[in-house]
């Protein structure tokens, strides 16, 4: 088990993905450009709202950016 900051990202409280990140200055640089950003679905403005956590994975079967 390796520590390691996930990025999640949801967009109006409905999980849209999520990266593992070996460096927390990655994943602070992804999390500063998608947070906020909004998006029209079906005519409705939509945001995202994106955390960086601290999370122990198995890095064998987690890919690490």
């Amino acid at each position: 088990m390796k520590p390691a900051f996930l990025l999640m990202c949801y967009l109006s409280s409905i999980s849209s993905g999520s990266m593992h990140f070996a460096n927390i200055n990655d994943c602070l640089y992804y999390k500063d450009r998608l947070n906020g950003q909004s998006v029209e679905v079906n005519g409705e403005q939509k945001v995202y709202d994106c955390y960086c956590k601290l999370v122990m994975v198995n890095s064998n079967k987690i890919v690490l950016y």
